[in-house]
């Protein structure tokens, strides 16, 4: 494994966070017919001897110390890559059947491009333009479900156009959830998160929300 430095990476570039089902990551990484790097965010809280099979592939990892969930997540790897015209992130139980990875490549950068099927958001890509005129994820919602929805709700609200393609994905759906220590805390916090979600829609509130330890702490499926 090698740590995220200064090098901007080659080929198409991936933001991908894990919490578990490796084995799901790997048939993700494995899939990747383009050259690629793989910025993949360790939520695990514990080291993996990771391995994979794919010469088009240069992968960069960083290990967490716990989870930060999906918005935290999604941020950094945005962060990490400043000067991207768009970031495509997938999720790590999603794979690519050919021609997928070049499609998300070919996206613009003032849009947010989504699959026609559903999960829509299983992999998916945001350009730079999105990110100046609405901001980042909505870390407020920790740590994971409507962050998705709240940023979809906010571009719509917002104007920006959201492009839904015919990208062959394959995705095991809720997978990280199959696991009875997650489910058991997702219906907490998944509940938790909705009241969150539809305050913020009554209000109208257009912002990207803040970081809340309180939430960090309540939700948590540490």
């Amino acid at each position: 494994m090698e740590a995220v430095d200064s090098e901007v990476g080659f080929g198409v570039k991936l933001i991908v966070p894990v919490l578990n089902r490796f084995d799901l990551l790997k048939r993700m990484v494995e899939s990747i017919d383009v050259q690629a790097t793989v910025y993949v965010i360790n939520n695990s809280g514990e080291k993996q001897d990771f391995e994979y099979d794919n010469p088009l592939v240069e992968m960069h990892w960083l290990d967490m110390p716990s989870n930060l969930g999906c918005s935290t997540s999604w941020n950094l790897g945005i962060k990490m890559l400043p000067f991207e015209s768009k970031w495509i992130i997938t999720s790590a139980d999603a794979y690519f059947l050919p021609g997928a990875c070049q499609m998300f490549a070919d996206a613009a950068d003032d849009e947010i491009t989504l699959c026609n099927s559903f999960p829509h958001w299983q992999t998916w890509s945001v350009g730079q333009k999105v990110i100046e005129k609405i901001g980042l994820f909505d870390e407020g919602i920790h740590p994971a479900y409507f962050e998705d929805t709240e940023y979809e709700w906010r571009a719509r609200q917002s104007g920006v156009k959201i492009t839904y393609l015919p990208i062959p994905i394959g995705h095991d759906n809720s997978s990280t959830i199959g696991e009875p220590k997650y489910s058991a805390r997702n219906g907490i916090s998944f509940a938790n998160n909705q009241i969150y979600f539809n305050n913020k829609t009554a209000q109208n509130k257009l912002d990207q929300g803040v970081w809340s330890l309180l939430t960090r702490r309540t939700n948590s499926w540490d």
